[in-house]
């Protein structure tokens, strides 16, 4: 199985900025992640596997989206399995041991990188949004989480972002999306009595 390791020597061959974070409790999976980082959900990569299929095709697709976003229904993800597979494609979620056949990760720990390339990798808008702002995601294990710049993610992972919906209203705040931000978990913003994140290795 692939784990935090893969993962850094993976990111330092290709010279990108990365950072390995010890958490202080372990996650129970990559949306558990804000919770433990005392982050913004909005910063944290969530990984979510679905099964698509027809006659002739037989798919693993991940779905990268923040972790505060519901992801069972995504017009914009059974259209692109559509134009992709065709109009007969079945989509469905992924259970755990078809995961972890597919990605050589422990199903729950899925990180978007060095996957097979038959296994299709989606993003939703939100995500490619956020640009060089930093994010969290697994590492393959409970124990890590990777922060890595969204942007750079996308590009490695090779996620095809989903067509932005029509938007109901204007926000004025996208979370700093267009401001490159510092590693933050790294750094003094854990409040008097919090176990803080350890960062175990680092890239930049």
């Amino acid at each position: 199985m692939l784990g935090p390791l893969n993962v850094h020597q993976y990111l330092v061959e290709h010279d990108v900025a990365h950072e390995i974070v010890r958490l202080p409790r372990p996650a129970v999976g990559a949306e558990n992640l804000a919770e433990v980082l005392g982050l913004s959900p909005r910063r944290c990569l969530a990984v979510h596997p679905f099964h698509a299929w027809t006659a002739s095709a037989d798919v693993l697709v991940l779905l990268l989206a923040s972790a505060d976003l519901a992801t069972h229904t995504l017009p914009a993800l059974q259209q692109l399995i559509a134009d992709r597979l065709g109009d007969d494609a079945t989509l469905e979620v992924a259970g755990a041991e078809l995961v972890s056949r597919h990605t050589d990760y422990l199903a729950g720990h899925v990180t978007p990188l060095m996957l097979p390339d038959d296994v299709i990798v989606v993003a939703t808008p939100e995500v490619a949004d956020l640009a060089m702002s930093i994010i969290y995601t697994a590492t393959g294990d409970g124990g890590t989480a990777l922060g890595i710049s969204a942007a750079d993610l996308i590009e490695l992972s090779h996620a095809h972002v989903l067509a932005a919906p029509e938007p109901a209203s204007i926000s004025l705040d996208r979370d700093g999306a267009r401001a490159a931000r510092p590693f933050p978990v790294s750094g003094n913003r854990a409040s008097a009595g919090t176990a803080r994140p350890a960062v175990i290795a680092t890239a930049s």
